[in-house]
């Protein structure tokens, strides 16, 4: 059914009676679905109302149905058949728990769970129906309300949504159980304008919102920027915004060029988002023509010959790819730039070439793999016979260490080489304080000391390779929340990434496509380093990074000592 063709009549008042063909089976089970039997209904719907096959009405349509899904009166969701019979369990798995989560923390609550423990083995136990729904394609995101209808069943959107946030946090849980409820979380938020005093404000910039919604079923790719039509981010003024940038639909061209107009123009009219673009460019692994390549031409002259052209220049954030978070999100607190701003041009030449100015500080030694959620979720102790932890292989493997201990420094900052290496896997745990609205910079380094060493212990036990220091450092008078532990701010920050450290001892986070011989940079006004590749007299953008010592202005500090200098890059 869903691979046919069908036809339906459209009547224009005149009693005429025009057929408008339909490909596919989903819109005929959805009207079917949702028309009253006994009286008619009126319907916008975009893939009858709008000539799906004309890119110039398209592109017209589009600009209206962020109005037309603002001021209707309610919205009507299809998520599709239900061939399977999973939704009527699923929306009344979800209505269950509503009535649960409201209610677990009261001491006299009538709901079948009353504790943590309880919870999460109900949510085990109704883990097929749950992912069932989280799993689809979702494309909504309005704050009208709505009704979800997946075959015969219906829940309304604001009960899901609510439960979807209720759950987030029970971060290891989900992630374990592969639930996706931060999706709904995101759409039912999208259109709602944020609170200015959490971490929610970064969704005043549209750069950052465009990467929230990268993981996301779009049926048309250039519908990752056009859904944002109207958005308050498009619009925003905010200090931590990157405009007002216009968006106009346009789908007559190709989705690379819109993604490359797009980061041009922001670029060229507000310089200072330069950090926040750039931080979005997310590569998978090997996806950048490699320096380790030796064949009878450079790097450069098979770039010029076209033999290892990328589809969009290397600084371009490729909105149809996601490997994780940004690690400069809008408030985060970090200041590699120091009191620098941004010297950026955009040149039209053979290639489009992006001129900056940075300090150079080093050069990549050695890689880990790439990480991944379970590098630091799963089974937490150590078992005879298990495979060694990741954060042993780091710690032994790239940082060249024996033991978990106070002992060993990290000779850049003069801090331990503990303390260095668990801040640079968790981005500083600069999440955890953005999400608890705390300021960055009044909380004390033995806060995050103890959440680091606290998940040591955890994992070795009495193991002997973990010293009397650390196990101090670990203890704590309460237990903490799983929002609170340093894996979650870990698995947030390194998951899809690679750690690393270079020729002069810098610990590393950077991204998934780095590799030796990649030259760790400051540039001017961008909240973190970044990496780039050498390319003969130019270089690739490979991604942002952190980097321990280097987050608080030190490279800028260092020029004006004269201990580095200042050179211009040309990016393609």
């Amino acid at each position: 059914m869903l691979n046919s063709a069908y036809e339906i009549l459209i009547r224009n008042g005149n009693d005429d009676e025009e057929p408008l063909v339909l490909r596919g089976g989903s819109m005929i089970a959805a009207l079917r679905r949702l028309r009253f039997w006994d009286r008619p209904r009126r319907i916008w719907a975009d893939q009858c109302c709008i000539n799906q096959d004309d890119p110039v009405e398209r592109s017209k349509q589009v600009q209206s149905m962020n109005r037309i899904c603002r001021d209707a009166a309610h919205i009507l969701v299809w998520l599709g058949l239900d061939p399977e019979k999973q939704a009527a369990s699923a929306f009344g798995l979800v209505r269950e728990l509503d009535e649960i989560l409201r209610s677990h923390c009261s001491a006299d609550s009538p709901s079948p769970v009353r504790n943590v423990s309880e919870l999460e083995t109900y949510l085990r136990e109704n883990q097929k129906a749950l992912q069932a729904l989280t799993n689809r394609a979702w494309e909504i995101g309005t704050s009208t309300p709505a009704t979800m209808y997946w075959g015969e069943a219906t829940v309304r959107w604001d009960t899901l949504a609510s439960v979807c946030g209720r759950l987030k946090s029970y971060h290891s849980l989900r992630s374990a159980l592969g639930i996706g409820t931060s999706d709904i979380s995101f759409l039912y938020r999208r259109f709602i304008v944020p609170a200015e005093n959490t971490h929610h404000a970064n969704r005043f910039n549209l750069v950052y919102e465009l990467q929230r919604a990268r993981h996301l079923h779009f049926s048309d790719n250039g519908d990752r920027v056009f859904a944002f039509l109207g958005h308050f981010s498009a619009r925003s003024l905010h200090p931590l915004g990157c405009g007002p940038v216009s968006i106009a639909a346009d789908y007559t061209t190709t989705v690379e060029q819109l993604y490359i107009d797009l980061a041009v123009r922001i670029l060229r009219e507000n310089p200072a988002a330069a950090y926040i673009v750039l931080a979005a460019v997310q590569r998978p692994s090997s996806s950048l023509p490699s320096s380790r390549v030796r064949t009878n031409m450079s790097l450069e002259e098979a770039w010029l010959k076209g033999e290892q052209k990328l589809v969009l220049p290397s600084w371009v954030p490729d909105w149809r790819r996601s490997n994780g978070i940004i690690l400069a999100e809008p408030i985060c607190p970090h200041r590699a730039h120091g009191d620098s701003t941004a010297k950026i041009e955009v040149l039209e030449e053979e290639d489009l070439v992006l001129r900056v100015h940075r300090v150079e500080v080093d050069t990549i030694a050695a890689c880990s793999r790439r990480l991944v959620s379970e590098d630091f979720y799963g089974n937490l102790k150590r078992k005879r016979g298990r495979q060694i932890p990741m954060v042993e292989q780091l710690w032994g493997d790239l940082c060249r260490k024996e033991r978990f201990n106070m002992d060993d420094i990290y000779l850049l900052t003069g801090q331990t080489a503990f303390f260095a290496f668990m801040q640079t896997l968790s981005n500083g745990c600069v999440q955890a304080a953005g999400h608890k609205s705390m300021p960055y910079h009044k909380v004390p380094d033995r806060m995050w000391l103890q959440k680091a060493a606290r998940y040591i212990v955890q994992i070795f036990g009495a193991s002997g390779n973990v010293s009397e220091e650390v196990r101090i450092a670990a203890e704590v008078t309460q237990p903490e929340s799983d929002e609170e532990n340093w894996s979650r701010w870990a698995t947030s920050a390194s998951a899809g990434r690679i750690f690393a450290r270079t020729g002069r001892g810098y610990y590393v986070l950077g991204p998934a496509a780095l590799e030796a011989e990649d030259v760790v940079c400051v540039l001017f006004g961008t909240k973190v380093p970044f990496c780039l590749r050498p390319m003969g007299r130019r270089y690739l953008l490979v991604g942002e990074c952190y980097v321990h010592g280097l987050m608080k202005g030190e490279a800028i500090e260092m020029l004006a000592q004269n201990e580095l200098c200042e050179k211009v890059f040309d990016i393609v």
